[in-house]
């Protein structure tokens, strides 16, 4: 019953690991359970930083699974954490896999108010599908997580309608292909093919 802000993808540095974990120690996220899946070279600090005591037992370090697996683990999460850092121009401007993983699973997420998670999680037409927060800062992260967890149920139901319906008509392969399909016809000239 205690609400998930769920990271997955590598554990490696400038991803928000540190960030997130700092963040449910925050006031206000004493019910939230950080879970992090997946792999990679932060294992290690992450599976010390678990038996922390200041942690109360509420982060937990899970190994990665297969793609095909990864929608239900998803979806069981109340929140997809993706606090990336500015440490380079490829992190501010990315839109990771882990994004669209989350609205198609149907989950609300916290990313890094970078220009182009900005744009897709704030700018839908249909409204927020979650909340950009500054990634470096623990507070500012644990604000966006409180903001969604605390959400009413019928709130909160909504917005996870609203992140699959954004899946299943924006953020898709399908949606995608068609664009990028027009934009090499129009930089070579010729009409895409049916």
């Amino acid at each position: 019953g205690d609400p998930i802000a769920l990271y997955h993808g590598g554990f490696s540095a400038h991803r928000g690991l540190e960030e997130l974990a700092a963040a449910i120690l925050e006031p206000g996220l004493e019910r939230v359970h950080a879970v992090y899946l997946g792999y990679g070279t932060m294992r290690g600090w992450l599976d010390r930083e678990a038996t922390e005591p200041r942690y109360g037992g509420r982060l937990h370090v899970l190994d990665a699974v297969p793609p095909a697996e990864l929608g239900p683990w998803v979806a069981s999460a109340d929140v997809g954490v993706m606090a990336i850092q500015a440490s380079t121009l490829n992190h501010r401007l990315s839109t990771p896999n882990k994004l669209f993983e989350c609205l198609a699973a149907g989950v609300p997420v916290v990313a890094s108010d970078f220009p182009e998670m900005r744009r897709i999680v704030l700018g839908d037409p249909d409204g927020p599908l979650g909340e950009v927060c500054d990634p470096s800062s623990p507070s500012d992260l644990a604000r966006a997580i409180g903001s969604i967890v605390s959400l009413p149920p019928d709130a909160l139901a909504d917005l996870r309608a609203r992140c699959l319906r954004a899946a299943h008509e924006r953020w898709n392969w399908e949606t995608e292909s068609a664009r990028l399909v027009a934009l090499y016809a129009d930089l070579t000239g010729t009409e895409p093919a049916p």
